[in-house]
């Protein structure tokens, strides 16, 4: 339940923003454009689901071994959470990296002390950053925690550099079986939010027509998903300076105050 502020400005009144982030990551952007006087409707694109029964075996496996890594990097919020249901004590000797301040965030909350955080809330800037660089990754031996067939150019990067290497993968997001999006329900909207590249493959993937959607405001959290957005078709792109809720309700209220 959101909590009350009186004295909240209503930049987004009247106005319906679709949410597109599974059930319960929503919760606390939700609040924001709601007391911002907006209304969202909530079509999630993915939902979690665990690893299947061997890789559930491995990280069992797996936890007889994280003394034998010198360090481990969490890819987002999700990779921490579910992680940690396998693996809720961490060796102390490990040096924590995380991508963005939403993971950093969700790993204090584990009690887990972070030593590396992405600036710009991507794999790109961690291996821009003096410690990810060839002379200083190579031979460490680094987990990565993350969703299965995540992305590969962290770990390619890495492998490249010296380091060795093992995806730690502990859970799976899938497209939801589930009806399209009405076309009532598409007239209402006045903006359309997105995470990433394969939330939107998804989000065209459950509609009857891609089309109904590709005039609508797209705000997207980077310049990989926008130019993704691009060749998708859409004509009207909003770009966040990254994914947080913060971001994602500046770029809300700059268009929508326009």
């Amino acid at each position: 339940m959101c909590p009350d502020n009186h004295q909240t400005v209503e930049p987004l009144v009247n106005k319906t923003i679709l949410v597109t982030r599974p059930v319960d990551r929503e919760i606390r952007l939700r609040c924001l454009i709601e007391k911002a006087g907006g209304v969202i409707l909530h079509y999630p694109v993915f939902t979690i689901t665990p690893p299947t029964s061997l890789q559930i075996q491995r990280l069992i496996q797996l936890q007889k071994q994280l003394h034998t890594y010198t360090m481990a990097i969490f890819i987002s919020p999700t990779a921490v959470e579910q992680s940690h249901l396998y693996f809720p004590v961490l060796p102390k000797h490990l040096i924590i990296a995380s991508i963005g301040s939403k993971t950093t965030q969700a790993l204090t909350d584990k009690h887990i002390t972070v030593d590396i955080e992405a600036p710009e809330h991507n794999s790109e800037s961690l291996l821009l950053s003096n410690r990810f660089q060839k002379g200083a990754i190579n031979n460490e031996n680094i987990l990565i925690f993350r969703g299965v067939g995540g992305r590969a150019l962290l770990g390619d990067t890495l492998v490249k550099r010296g380091a060795q290497l093992h995806y730690v993968e502990t859970y799976q997001r899938q497209r939801p079986t589930k009806p399209p999006l009405t076309d009532d329900e598409i007239q209402t909207l006045n903006v359309i939010t997105i995470s990433s590249n394969n939330g939107l493959t998804n989000l065209i993937a459950l509609m009857k027509d891609c089309k109904s959607l590709t005039n609508i405001p797209l705000l997207v959290p980077s310049q990989r998903v926008y130019e993704f957005a691009l060749q998708q078709g859409f004509t009207t792109i909003i770009t966040a300076e990254d994914a947080t809720d913060e971001a994602t309700m500046k770029a809300l209220t700059k268009y929508l105050s326009s």
